[in-house]
């Protein structure tokens, strides 16, 4: 079944109906949706009951294409998705010096955090 509200005013347009080409595995936040000749892109659930049942079946994890197989983007990114994996939500940047300290806290101290952190902070990476 299918419901659309409309976010910003809080108003139903379209009232909860079967709709058989919608699957449950379509539904996660940032997969957009055709119904009924209109493309919706999912944004958030509905309520906190929804965002429950939808997480229940599936797990998140954190994955990072270092700097120096950034010039691999392309190729990473299809093994990942026909491996079955799907990408909810993914961003290109650089990482500052302290922000690569921050995300590397837990092995502050040890003999190869100098290194990591400098690694990490010298070129794009994707996350």
């Amino acid at each position: 079944e299918v419901e659309m509200i409309d976010v910003k005013n809080h108003k139903t347009f379209l009232k909860r109906t079967l709709y058989e080409s919608v699957k449950p595995d379509m539904l996660y936040i940032g997969s957009t949706v055709t119904v009924y000749n209109r493309q919706l892109k999912i944004c958030n659930f509905g309520d906190e009951f929804t965002r429950r049942q939808m997480e229940s079946g599936s797990e998140r994890t954190l994955a990072m294409i270092k700097p120096d197989a950034y010039k691999h983007v392309g190729k990473i990114i299809n093994s990942i998705q026909k491996a079955g994996f799907q990408i909810n939500n993914m961003r290109a940047c650089q990482l500052s010096k302290a922000q690569a300290e921050a995300f590397y806290a837990v092995h502050r101290g040890k003999p190869f955090y100098e290194k990591l952190t400098t690694f990490m902070s010298s070129g794009r990476i994707v996350a």
